[in-house]
């Protein structure tokens, strides 16, 4: 008997206990079907046992699972999309099986090839008789992640309720449950725990109508907060933050994770804070507060990493723009996925996240409580565990990636919605998240918690539900047409610190007289740029963007007040080949060039970066309102150069920088045949001459005075091939 419970273990991830009527079974699409007429009155949960013999009592099998009746029933889609649905789900033979209102549903995914009689047991009932809840033979499935991965499954489809143009797609996935986490199947991770084995999950797409798909189309993430659902992040919902996608799609995530909190009774609105749940909770016990030490498993965040890695297969998704949004809990859901995935996306936006996580009573049982602190299964940048409390800010790494996505935080001085409130840790969190260098922009104004239409929004980010009316830069539109994940990022940061710069106050709750601080303002969010390129030059990598502060836009509180800022930039989400070691040689190292076309250009050279993880910064960048002057800014990473060959000689240039004229100092060993080039970071030639060089100092005018300001490369390379090469700064 212990034989065949070790096999049956390895068929499938397994659970509980408990059974009913008519059970019929049949394998689809990777995963198992389990379909029966449900009791009434309704059972508060069903448990489906399989073995590979038949059998008679639940005590002789091995539990498969145990779902409750928004599991069994789809109670989330009817909840939310129509109230006469059912289950849609594959037939086994190539079409679709619509469930019947009176038909429960359970899902079971293998690990391996095989047969099992499979019973499905009301609540508090052990008996199986056949004929009646056990399917009348051993149900076969297969185990073939390449040929037969799991899927995902249309339910419905239907015009957006918020908009016209906008056709909507609600989808069913099965999740696989298992207490080792890390056991997943190589087509479908493991997305809960044992406890919760095929748990379903809802997810919308919304697109506009004619969506051209020909052409690979931005994939745009909105999180619902907590309480919410999916519907609330359809097309057209929630005007006021620009929630319709215009060259792509849209995608809406549930976050409902039915079980017992605490003496609260299982329900459709108990969320997992878009990240997931402690391995040992158990969701069909009342009360069940932790017992001692847990681990704290990002179950929904692999669900939603999958889902995106699904649609990218079966929609024409640009991999390089998917941007992630969030409200509330999904404002904090959303920081934790872009902290925690920071190469999967290319931007994220946050609203009114208090970067606490959860506080109330009834979210002790899924997390344990503030004092826990449980780790969780994640790694940071430095190699130790994340802990739980450290998800949800915009301080902490929690990823073993150095950099992070583009993020804008938006938050509210009247929002004193629970753990979302403004307060002391917000401030806290903008402070320190300014001088971090990560690219964060940061704003704050006078209205409360939510991001609905409503008189509560007039603030001076959102004076109003038209667009006309509010900011054109926290919207799907804008993160579809300006983030690439590809692109690197100009993280400006240290904006704080100028005396042009707002106060956003010491968290106290309220604006206007009772407030503290100003009532509104922003911390990087006039700053804008594009042209973001990354070039392989002869000499360097070259990093180019053209950089202004906002002063065109048809909402005035976007445009910038004042004519120039000053703040300090770090070069963020680049991957190159070589890193200098800051001010060792005279030849590595970085220079950057800042102007314009009209203007010129000034070169700086650098010998310093910034943090342990030595970035790029350029210290006291002083950038311009569009209207006075774009800058153009080029960074140059200089590979380190130094004489070689068989007869080593010795350069040096007399003045650098240069105007004019310069003076190159040779000491050959023996008299020698010299090449002298001059060429640019990128390797163009502008200059090039031969002559004899003579045993001991040879000095060799150079005239540059046609050269454009900026850096250039003198290379010599004697008749034997060996070289040494300089750099010259043409200008100041």
């Amino acid at each position: 008997m212990k034989k065949i419970l070790l096999s049956i273990l390895l068929l499938f991830s397994c659970c509980f206990a408990n059974a009913q009527t008519n059970v019929r079974a049949w394998y689809a699409d990777g995963q198992v079907w389990v379909v029966w007429k449900v009791e009434l009155p309704l059972p508060q949960t069903y448990a489906v046992f399989a073995k590979q013999t038949t059998f008679t009592n639940t005590a002789e099998a091995l539990p498969l699972g145990r779902i409750f009746r928004q599991e069994y029933l789809p109670a989330a889609l009817k909840k939310q999309v129509d109230t006469l649905a059912t289950f849609r789900i594959p037939d086994g033979q190539g079409g679709t099986y619509q469930l019947a209102q009176n038909e429960g549903l359970f899902v079971a995914t293998p690990h391996q090839s095989g047969a099992l009689f499979i019973a499905v047991v009301a609540e508090g009932e052990t008996a199986v008789a056949a004929g009646q809840n056990i399917t009348d033979a051993a149900v076969p499935f297969q185990y073939n992640p390449v040929a037969d991965p799991v899927e995902c499954h249309l339910q419905a489809t239907f015009p957006s309720p918020f908009a016209p143009n906008f056709t909507c797609q609600a989808y069913m996935m099965w999740a696989d449950g298992r207490q080792n986490h890390w056991e997943g199947r190589p087509d479908f991770p493991i997305m809960a725990s044992a406890a919760k084995n095929g748990m379903p999950s809802l997810f919308m797409v919304s697109a506009p109508t004619g969506l051209d798909t020909t052409q690979a189309f931005p994939l745009t993430v909105w999180l619902h907060g907590g309480g919410g659902e999916a519907r609330q992040s359809l097309a057209g919902s929630r005007p006021i933050v620009g929630i319709s996608p215009s060259e792509g799609i849209l995608l809406a995530h549930d976050d409902g994770l039915v079980g017992w909190r605490d003496s609260v009774p299982p329900n459709l609105g108990s969320p997992s804070w878009h990240f997931g749940w402690r391995k040992n909770w158990d969701p069909f016990t009342p009360d069940n507060l932790p017992a001692g030490p847990d681990t704290v498993i990002n179950y929904t965040q692999r669900r939603y990493l999958w889902i995106d890695e699904w649609i990218i297969r079966h929609f024409n998704v640009d991999t390089t723009r998917i941007n992630i949004n969030g409200h509330s809990m999904g404002g904090a859901g959303t920081t934790a996925l872009a902290k925690c995935f920071p190469k999967h996306y290319a931007s994220a936006t946050i609203f009114n996240n208090g970067f606490g996580g959860p506080e109330n009573d009834q979210s002790v049982a899924i997390f344990g409580s503030s004092t826990d602190d449980y780790y969780t299964n994640l790694t940071n940048r430095a190699g130790g565990k994340v802990k739980f409390r450290q998800l949800w800010n915009i301080i902490d790494n929690t990823s073993p990636e150095r950099d992070w996505p583009p993020m804008r935080v938006y938050h509210s001085k009247n929002d004193d919605n629970g753990t979302m409130r403004w307060d002391a840790y917000v401030v806290e969190n903008y402070r320190k998240a300014d001088s971090l260098g990560m690219g964060v922009q940061l704003y704050w104004s006078e209205r409360s918690h939510g991001v609905d239409t409503g008189p509560d929004y007039n603030d001076h980010w959102h004076n109003g539900n038209l667009p006309s009316q509010q900011t054109g830069y926290d919207n799907t539109a804008f993160e579809e047409a300006h983030f690439d994940k590809d692109d690197w990022l100009p993280a400006f940061f240290n904006h704080r610190l100028q005396p042009t710069a707002g106060d956003p106050g010491d968290g106290t709750l309220g604006t206007g007289p009772n407030g503290v601080g100003d009532d509104w303002g922003t911390w990087g969010g006039y700053h804008r740029w594009e042209g973001l390129q990354v070039q392989q030059g002869f000499y360097s990598d070259i990093f180019k963007a053209t950089l202004w502060l906002e002063d065109n836009s048809a909402f005035s509180n976007d445009n910038c007040p004042v004519d120039s800022l000053v703040s300090d930039l770090c070069l963020r989400r680049f991957e190159f080949d070589y890193w200098p070691t800051c001010g060792v040689h005279p030849s590595s190292g970085w220079f950057y060039e800042i102007g314009s076309d009209s203007d010129g250009y000034n070169v700086f050279s650098e010998t310093d970066c910034f943090g342990e993880e030595e970035v790029l910064e350029i210290k006291d960048l002083k950038v311009f309102r569009a209207g006075i002057r774009k800058l153009e800014l080029r960074v140059y990473l200089i590979v380190p150069t130094t004489s070689i060959g068989a007869t080593p000689f010795t350069v040096a240039l007399q003045p650098n920088p240069a105007q004019g004229a310069t003076t190159l100092s040779l000491t050959l060993q023996r008299p020698s045949a010299l090449r002298i080039r001059i060429r640019d970071a990128s390797g163009r030639q502008f200059a090039s001459q031969q002559l004899e060089g003579q045993a001991g100092e040879n000095r060799v005018p150079l005239e540059i005075g046609g050269l454009p300001n900026g850096l250039y490369f003198v290379q010599v390379v004697d008749e034997r091939g060996s070289a040494a090469t300089l750099k010259l700064v043409v200008g100041n």
